[in-house]
């Protein structure tokens, strides 16, 4: 099985997941699994606040741009070659992860929890947008870092994973969004990524 065969099955499997787990948010069963999660972390909320609202920072949108220009520059540095083929990925794998989320927010009208809508947090719950954005963002970029023979993937597949899934717990711990919520989050961020690495793909062919 080729890169882009798989690319192309980790990205339907994902955007496909998501797109279920959207209309199973509406199901009593996810929601009382959700309203078990928040009624769990709740108390323990005031204790893990800034922790959490740190390892948020990497789903901000202002860390976006950093994190792209980080990877285009170590690309272009270290290998050279045409720009496209680093700009395009990374550019994609943001603007792509906020558009989707946004896209099926606008479809499922998600209610967020109490906590949040207390703060003035009113945009739909589903998916978690700071989970979507990290996720496909980094995602992305580490893929471009391995291909271009920069990292070695032992090194940038545990980095990925645990800052994506410190971002999508920091969600639920800040109260800002239901576990399933996240969940959706990271499988747009996926779906995203392994469109943007297919994009890579083709451009480095060229």
């Amino acid at each position: 099985m080729n890169d882009s065969f798989a690319l192309r099955l980790v990205g339907l499997g994902s955007g496909a997941g998501m797109l279920v787990l959207a209309v199973a948010t509406q199901s009593r069963a996810v929601q009382r699994v959700d309203g078990t999660i928040e009624r769990a972390v709740a108390p323990r909320r005031p204790r893990i606040a800034r922790a959490a609202r740190i390892g948020s920072l990497p789903g901000e949108p202002y860390a976006h741009w950093p994190i792209g220009a980080a990877v285009v520059t170590t690309v272009l540095l270290c290998r050279g070659g045409p720009v496209r083929r680093a700009v395009v990925p990374m550019a994609g794998a943001s603007l792509g992860a906020i558009l989707t989320h946004h896209a099926v927010k606008a479809l499922y009208q998600r209610v967020r929890p109490r906590h949040a809508v207390l703060r003035g947090k009113t945009e739909p719950a589903y998916p978690s947008g700071h989970t979507a954005d990290s996720t496909a963002v980094l995602a992305t970029g580490a893929w471009l870092l391995v291909r271009e023979d920069l990292v070695d993937p032992a090194v940038a597949a545990p980095v990925v994973a645990a800052l994506a899934l410190g971002v999508g717990a920091s969600r639920v711990a800040l109260g800002m969004h239901w576990s399933s919520d996240v969940v959706g989050g990271w499988l747009t961020g996926i779906a995203v990524a392994s469109g943007c690495a297919l994009a890579y793909e083709r451009l480095r062919d060229d």
